[in-house]
């Protein structure tokens, strides 16, 4: 996984640390705009906000299932991000509501669909662009999405998502940042 620290990758997880930070409400930063809601679908949601001039878009959902050999841990979620300049992009990130085990994976399947993410401190991710664009398109065929991983401090969670309503919080995102 030492590979995927390029300057790429470190752009990609500011972002979305960004994003994270204003979604749930931990936003200091002075010229932070409030993210604002643009509807729920099912069981997820789209917010949209303002970044520096530029409009940002992401869907959340937390998850309907949590397992596991922890005690406590924070309020997971996953999220699709767009952003549509300089390009768009769809970026797919998953928040466990703990720090991951340094060097681990996390594994994320949709039915017999697997797919694994790489980790950085409280975050996961897709490898690339291409892998976040076939996620996101199984999600849309799914019903439910289960992610495990793996905590610094050794623990395990399998989290259930489920997908109700992803598709329609998909193209409302895409309709309101569509470039």
């Amino acid at each position: 996984m030492i590979e995927m620290m390029t300057a790429s990758f470190l752009d990609r997880a500011l972002r979305a640390l960004a994003i994270l930070v204003l979604s749930f409400g931990f936003a200091g930063a002075a010229n932070a705009q409030t993210p604002y809601s643009l509807g729920s679908y099912t069981d997820w949601n789209v917010w949209e906000l303002d970044e520096g001039g530029q409009k940002i878009c992401y869907i959340v959902s937390e998850p309907k299932k949590q397992a596991g050999n922890y005690t406590r841990r924070g309020k997971p979620a996953v999220l699709v991000t767009r952003r549509p300049t300089p390009n768009v992009t769809d970026e797919v990130s998953v928040q466990p509501g703990y720090t991951y085990l340094e060097g681990s994976s996390v594994d994320l399947a949709v039915g017999q669909n697997e797919f694994t993410l790489f980790t950085r401190g409280a975050h996961a991710w897709t490898k690339d662009e291409t892998e976040d664009r076939t996620l996101i398109d199984v999600m849309k065929r799914g019903e439910n999405m289960v992610i495990k991983g793996e905590s610094i401090k050794n623990t395990t969670s399998t989290d259930t998502y489920s997908l109700l309503g992803f598709t329609k919080a998909y193209n409302a995102m895409v309709a309101a940042c569509s470039g």
